[in-house]
């Protein structure tokens, strides 16, 4: 009977074992998917900027003012604290495709200020401490960390 009850006993370390390497595993994962993420966000952002030199150099160069993107509304400028230039363009998924960015997943929508060449996630990412960050700058100084 004695050697039932450490079979038992050896039984259920192993399973807390178990269990406590799925934990971690489960984590370690989460984190990594998460890291991915933003990954993936601060390169579409980074290609956006990149289109958006392009533009404005060639705005320059012709004196034009021909930016892609529509008008940015006053609840985004708002969230996004910023004030109208008329330089603020929405870049949905139309948009997104005539600038050639690619990898962007559906119903991600990007606002771009071509004077200061400074791109916005409009949705926002959620920060570990539950902060929402917009900007490109933002976004990157997080996945530096």
């Amino acid at each position: 009977m004695r050697k039932k009850g450490f079979l038992n006993l050896k039984l259920i370390f192993i399973v807390l074992i178990i269990i406590a390497v799925v934990v971690v595993a489960f984590i370690y994962v989460k984190a990594s998917i998460k890291e991915q993420e933003l990954q993936n966000l601060s390169t579409v952002m980074l290609q956006i900027q990149a289109k958006a030199k392009i533009i404005n150099e060639r705005n320059k160069v012709n004196n034009t003012n021909d930016y892609v993107g529509t008008d940015i509304s006053e609840d985004d400028l708002k969230k996004l604290n910023l004030e109208n230039n008329g330089k603020i363009k929405v870049l949905n998924e139309q948009a997104l495709n005539d600038l050639e960015v690619k990898d962007v997943e559906d119903n991600k929508n990007f606002a771009v200020n071509y004077e200061t060449e400074e791109v916005y996630y409009l949705d926002g990412y959620q920060t570990k401490d539950n902060n929402i960050v917009y900007s490109l700058t933002d976004i990157n100084n997080l996945a530096v960390k």
